[in-house]
C-alpha cells in the first residue's frame, strides 16, 4: 500500500507462479485458449499476466495446475488440474494499449 489507499482485501495472498490455462470468451461467441502464469493467488481470487487485455467484467472459464505431493517413500511428483471460474476486475494497463504483452489481470472467484 502506498499513500491513502486502504486495502480492502478480506484474504491473504499467497505468491505464486502456477501455470493456469485461460478460456476467454470472444463475442462472436467462440473461445481464445491462453496459457498463463499466475503472479499470486487467495481464496477469493487470482492475479496473472497475459499477453492479451481482457475486458473488466468478463467472466473466465480456468484451470490451475497444482502440485501434488508424493506419497510418503516416494519421491514422484504429480500435478492435477484445478478447475475454477473468475470475473474479471482490474487489468493494468486499464486500456488496450498498442504494443503492449505484459498486462496484468486480477480476477475475483
Amino acid at each position: 500500500m502506498t499513500g491513502n489507499q486502504i486495502d480492502r482485501r478480506k484474504t491473504d495472498r499467497i505468491n505464486a507462479n502456477l501455470k493456469l490455462e485461460v478460456k476467454v470468451p470472444r463475442v462472436d461467441g467462440s473461445e481464445d485458449v491462453a496459457t498463463l502464469e499466475t503472479i499470486n493467488i487467495s481464496s477469493s481470487g487470482i492475479y496473472f499476466k497475459s499477453e492479451h487485455f481482457i475486458e473488466p467484467m468478463t467472466k473466465l472459464a480456468m484451470e490451475l495446475e497444482v502440485t501434488v505431493p508424493a506419497a510418503p517413500g516416494s519421491d514422484e511428483v504429480t500435478f492435477a488440474p484445478v478447475p475454477c471460474e473468475g470475473l474479471v476486475v482490474r487489468v493494468r494497463p486499464e486500456a488496450e494499449t498498442p504494443g503492449c504483452d505484459d498486462y496484468e489481470v486480477a480476477a475475483f472467484f
